[in-house]
């Protein structure tokens, strides 16, 4: 992380991920040093670069960005006990790895999606051993027309009904089903798994899908 000092002890949290179409790298770091003393190297690095630094604080926080041809950097920092800590996200202007493109631009998921629904945000990354991706729509139906579509269309794409995977979700009683409220399903296909949320919205219905897959 050309962010960091070299000997800041960093830690990935999220490779190869795409948030609407930009990809993102996310790493967790600690630091011996105080925070006042870190955020000068951080500065002293980024400015010999020529880069404009924008800095801001949100409680405890600070917050640091510098922008280049390729995209963006944010480094958030916090004062700890023994130093400081925080993240860093380096954010491109197009996603990072190829096989989660079909993901990131919703050619599957939003194949589960009731008809005219309006995808809001998609998400896709890669972690160690999973790859997952999610997709939040509004729906212009009801939360049990669009639930009756998911499950249409799951089937369809060869996933099964998983009790087990919903379970967590299943103990709210909104997410049971009924009444109008919204419900949770789940569903999987070999080493993938979809957990679905369907919520009574203003005109219809929000719809949150999960995929995931473990490599």
């Amino acid at each position: 992380m050309d962010a960091l000092p070299p000997d800041v002890r960093t830690e990935l949290v999220m490779a190869a991920a795409a948030f609407d179409g930009h990809g993102v790298t996310t790493h967790r770091f600690r630091s011996a040093e105080p925070l006042d003393a870190l955020l000068a190297r951080v500065r002293d690095r980024w400015r010999a670069d020529g880069r404009p630094i924008v800095e801001s604080r949100t409680g405890a926080w600070r917050l640091l960005s510098v922008r280049d041809a390729q995209g963006f950097t944010t480094m958030q920092v916090r004062a700890s006990v023994d130093g400081s800590e925080g993240m860093v996200s380096r954010w491109r202007a197009a996603p990072i790895t190829a096989e989660l493109v079909p993901f990131t631009e919703g050619r599957v998921l939003d194949r589960w999606l009731p008809d005219g629904s309006e995808v809001l945000r998609r998400v896709a990354h890669r972690d160690p051993g999973r790859d997952a991706a999610t997709v939040v729509a509004r729906v212009p139906s009801s939360p049990e027309q669009a639930a009756r579509t998911l499950r249409t269309r799951a089937a369809n794409e060869g996933f099964v009904d998983d009790p087990a995977l919903g379970a967590p979700a299943n103990r709210a009683a909104w997410f049971r089903g009924g009444s109008g409220s919204g419900e949770a399903l789940a569903f999987r296909r070999g080493r993938e798994e979809v957990v679905a949320t369907v919520s009574s919205h203003r005109d219809g219905a929000a719809v949150v899908l999960h995929w995931g897959h473990a490599r």
